[in-house]
Parts: structure tokens; sequence; C-alpha cells
């Protein structure tokens, strides 16, 4: 009976141990949220010195200066690009050069790559805001690329633009950082409220691509929720480049 009761002990010491180490890294994630949700995206030397002679600035609120890049000037349709939380947008605006007969401009989020100011919610909005004010267009095309998706979709349901191309997006930053670390940030506990704002007046879906395999559950459980808001494109064996090339010329064109 004695050896019976140690056991027992031994087995709720030990499940008493694994729930207070569990209960530590919520905590963790919880007080590192925002630095999880705004990283600071590490520079991407070689792609911003492609970009070199493209570079712009774009001034926001609290007197900061965005980071940004225009390339093809000259063309009457922009496309505005919105990075992934921890993404240098430069990455991809060097590799999106082959997109033809696009205006392409992105910026870095505040205190992200060389971007000025320190990253967090606070000014999150008011940003995506100027950005579509810097991009100085009258014909824009929002493209979004993960938690980018947020900034990319909101400002089309906005009317700011006429189009939102959302690469692997996810609805909220929330989900995002739920879908990523699981058991260790349960959706319930952020609190980040930064998210995709949905309307019934919104009627025009926005397009959606699917290209990474690891974030297929946070795009199926998106599109499952809101299926009317979104159209889902394959890739069928084309690059993503080659896909979103054909998609913004479809949005173009509408």
């Amino acid at each position: 009976m004695n050896a019976l009761k140690n056991i027992l002990f031994k087995i709720l010491r030990l499940i008493g141990i694994f729930a207070l180490i569990y209960v530590c890294l919520l905590l963790y994630m919880v007080m590192s949220e925002r630095r999880l949700a705004f990283p600071r995206a590490e520079i991407d030397d070689a792609s911003e010195s492609a970009l070199r002679d493209n570079a712009v600035l774009c001034h926001v609120e609290n007197d900061k200066k965005l980071q940004g890049w225009i390339l093809n000037d000259s063309l009457p349709t922009t496309a505005l690009y919105f990075a992934d939380r921890g993404e240098d947008a430069a990455t991809f605006l060097a590799n999106a050069k082959r997109i033809s007969g696009f205006r392409l401009v992105t910026f870095n989020y505040r205190g992200s790559a060389g971007s000025e100011g320190t990253p967090g919610e606070k000014y999150y909005d008011s940003d995506i805001r100027a950005m579509v004010g810097c991009a100085h267009s009258n014909d824009l095309i929002f493209i979004g690329h993960g938690t980018g998706a947020i900034a990319a979709y909101n400002s089309f349901a906005s009317g700011l633009g006429k189009g939102a191309l959302l690469v692997d997006p996810a609805e909220s930053f929330s989900s995002a950082l739920s879908a990523r670390y699981r058991i260790f940030f349960p959706k319930f506990l952020s609190r980040t409220h930064s998210r995709m704002i949905f309307s019934d007046e919104q009627s025009n879906p926005a397009t959606v691509i699917a290209d990474d395999p690891r974030r297929g559950e946070l795009v199926r459980n998106l599109l499952n929720k809101h299926s009317k808001k979104f159209t889902l494109v394959e890739r069928e064996g084309n690059s993503l480049l080659e896909v979103m090339q054909a998609e913004l010329t479809k949005i173009k064109t509408k």
C-alpha cells in the first residue's frame, strides 16, 4: 500500500513540475507577445543593396521615417506590398523585379530593418494609412504576405484600392502566433488586437494564394470562416511570381 502511495506521489509530483514549467512558458510567451507579433526584421543587405537607387522614405506619426522602395515609378498602376512579421520588405521587392506592368512599392514597418521607431501595435493603423498615402497612387492594388495580409485586406475593404492579393494570409496577429506556437500560445491569451475587419458592404473578394504548406491550416481556417470574402487561386505547378503576375493583371483589367 505504501509503495502504491509513493508511486502516485511521484506521478503527481511530475505532473506538478510539468504544469509549473508549462505555466512559466505561457507567462514568458505572453510577456514576449509584442516582440513576437512585431519583431525587428533583420536587414537583408543583398536585397537592400540591389534596391539602393530606388530607396524612398515615408514620414509617419511621432516624427519617424519608414524605409521603403519604389520600382517602375513611371507606370500608372501601383502594387503596394505589405510584408510579413519579421520580413525585410526589400527581400520581396528585389525578387519581384520580374513582375512587369506595375509600379511596385513597399515599406518596412516601424522599427523593422532600417525603419525608425519602436515596433509595436500603438502606431500600426496610422502607419498603414501613411504607407498608403506615401505610395502616391490613385490606382492601387494591395499585396499582403502572412500578417501583412491584414493591412492589405483592410486597406482594400476600406475602398482605398481596386483589389487585394494575399499570400498565406493570417486573419490576425493572434491567430498567426497561435498557429506557430500551438499550446504554448493559446489564442485567448493574446493582447494584440489588430486583425482583418470584415463588413457586409465589402462584396468583391480578395484573392488568396497558398504558398507555404506549413501555413496551410491557418489559410484553410480563414477561408472556411469567411469563404465569401476570398477567392483561392491554385499554383498548378507555376512559380509564386508567375501566379502573382497573372492575378495582378486580372485585378488591373477588371
